[in-house]
């Protein structure tokens, strides 16, 4: 148990210098271009739809580990204002082939943020520009895990996590012709609002708590490659990588990795 204690703030402690080190390179990139350069962002409809890896550790449930392949669905809409980029973006996955051993649970996961992304300097590399935007977002996110357990009586092994989030997300852009670009994102938690399922009979922990990004995080990066086939359309394939942590009760911890094809409708 104090392994695992160790480890933990461990984590926590790289996580905190992560973030230092994020800021700092985002400040130091606001002076690296002069302010007449201006660089677009690929605003529109995106419809995603991808496939891979899942797998959860939920000790409301079981301490072990369950996995498989899960699918992975996101709609978003992004529309570029003079001063900053909104965006709105519901992202869904479900599978009922989640399995450890013989058993198989139900896992829904869902996710809907919105914010506003400011545009920082141009960086230039191999004289070709980088581009970054950054701010602040609003999430709701939704995870349930429904075992194939038999029970006895009232009792129920249903397992949920509820979210209401506060944090950032950066983006950045690099064209590497005209019409070809990588894209990447990062997005994760600061503050959050959890509800959790909460055994009445052996626990007397609150069913609501504040959380921080210690104690609840869900952040998701992605890295990309998109090609303009036309003025009104882009073509997009991604990695995809998420991350889901509570431990202000029971811990869970999920991730997924996907491949995910899009496109992304100009108007």
């Amino acid at each position: 148990m104090i392994g695992i204690q160790k480890l933990e703030a461990n984590i926590q402690f790289k996580y905190i210098i992560a973030l230092f080190i994020l800021f700092y390179f985002i400040a130091e990139l606001r002076s690296q271009v002069p302010d007449n350069e201006s660089f677009s962002y690929p605003a529109g409809l995106t419809l995603q739809a991808g496939l891979g890896s899942y797998a959860v550790k939920d000790r409301y449930i079981s301490p072990e580990k369950y996995s498989g392949i899960m699918p992975f669905y996101c709609i978003g809409w992004s529309h570029c204002h003079e001063r900053n980029v909104y965006n709105l973006n519901f992202s869904f996955r479900q599978s009922e082939e989640i399995i450890n051993n013989n058993v198989t649970t139900r896992i829904i996961q869902f996710r809907f943020s919105q914010g506003f992304l400011y545009p920082l300097k141009p960086f230039k590399v191999t004289g070709k520009r980088l581009g970054f935007w950054l701010g602040p977002t609003t999430d709701i996110a939704y995870y349930v895990n429904n075992p194939d357990i038999a029970v006895s009586g009232f009792d129920y092994t249903n397992s949920y996590v509820t979210m209401v989030s506060l944090g950032f997300r950066g983006d950045a852009l690099y064209h590497i012709s005209k019409r070809l670009f990588l894209k990447s994102s990062l997005q994760f938690t600061m503050v959050s609002l959890g509800l959790r399922t909460v055994d009445r009979e052996e626990d007397d922990q609150p069913g609501a708590k504040i959380l921080s990004p210690l104690s609840g995080q869900n952040g998701s990066f992605t890295l990309g490659i998109a090609y303009n086939a036309f003025r009104w359309l882009t073509v997009n394939v991604t990695y995809r990588s998420d991350l889901t942590r509570v431990a202000g009760w029971e811990h869970i911890i999920s991730a997924g990795n996907s491949g995910v094809v899009g496109l992304t409708i100009r108007f």
